[in-house]
């Protein structure tokens, strides 16, 4: 199935329109309960790459419903995907559980290095702290949606959007850009007061998730985002947890994932 992809002119990121091609550039470390795999794609003339986490378990008919992942911010943009023992591993150890959380649980799984990222190029033409390069890394997200119908296995009737921190910012922009988005969850977010004023053009359910006591990112811009969207009449759901762990802990995990899962579902076109 074909979806439009659409950009308003207030947005801050600009693209051409692309084929629908990906290259498949070798297999990825696999996990529990999927397997992996990286491709690559252009976006603004660069080459840019992604996982692509399939679940293990059988594929609905229609293939499985599909979780675009948004990561954070990452100190050393070339070292994402690296683990600790110097492999080149995505999403690398910090993220490592987002693809086993959601393949675990009948989605599949596509996680955007972003420009500059591992081996992504454009390491020099970003900063990885400023506005301007999560409108870029937006830009990128955006370009690989316009080529999902490229994954085999995938259910482009069923596609939405998972980020945390810092993929929050590179959510938002990409999901103001694009109709293919049937819901979107955000933990942990970093601020987006800055589109705020396009916030009346989002069309798809939010879910907000975050810690209480987190200081990488300050809780209080996940509530300050739910009570922009709520003054609106936008539809939007809100958990809060206790502790400071800014990627949740444990079983609090575990609760976040179902929460997502059970929110995407209910807004499946065939459950």
């Amino acid at each position: 199935m074909k979806h439009a992809i659409f950009v308003s002119a207030l947005l801050l990121v600009s693209f051409a329109r692309a084929d629908s091609s990906l290259t498949y550039e070798g297999p990825l470390d696999d996990g529990p309960s999927f397997s992996a795999y990286l491709v690559s794609y252009p976006s603004s003339g660069l080459k840019l790459h992604a996982m692509i986490a399939t679940p293990q378990s059988a594929m609905p008919e229609n293939g499985f419903p599909v979780v675009i992942a948004n990561h954070g911010y990452v100190p050393d943009p070339a070292k994402y995907g690296i683990t600790s023992g110097g492999k080149d591993s995505r999403p690398g150890d910090y993220y490592r559980s987002v693809p086993e959380l959601y393949t675990s649980r009948g989605f599949l799984v596509v996680i955007p290095d972003y420009r500059g990222h591992n081996s992504s190029e454009g390491y020099d033409l970003i900063k990885t702290r400023n506005r301007e390069a999560v409108a870029a890394y937006a830009d990128d997200v955006i370009a690989l949606l316009q080529r999902l119908d490229a994954i085999e296995k995938a259910d482009l009737s069923n596609v939405f959007m998972w980020s945390h921190s810092m993929g929050g910012a590179v959510s938002m922009r990409a999901q103001l850009a694009t109709s293919l988005i049937k819901g979107a969850s955000y933990w942990a977010t970093t601020s987006v007061d800055d589109l705020t004023p396009r916030f009346g053009e989002l069309e798809v359910p939010i879910m907000i998730q975050f810690s209480i006591g987190d200081r990488s990112t300050e809780s209080s811009n996940s509530q300050t985002l739910a009570n922009a969207l709520q003054a609106i009449g936008h539809a939007v759901t809100f958990h809060e947890y206790e502790g400071a762990d800014h990627f949740f802990e444990g079983d609090m995990r575990e609760l976040a994932a179902d929460r997502d899962v059970s929110f995407f579902r209910e807004l499946m076109d065939s459950p």
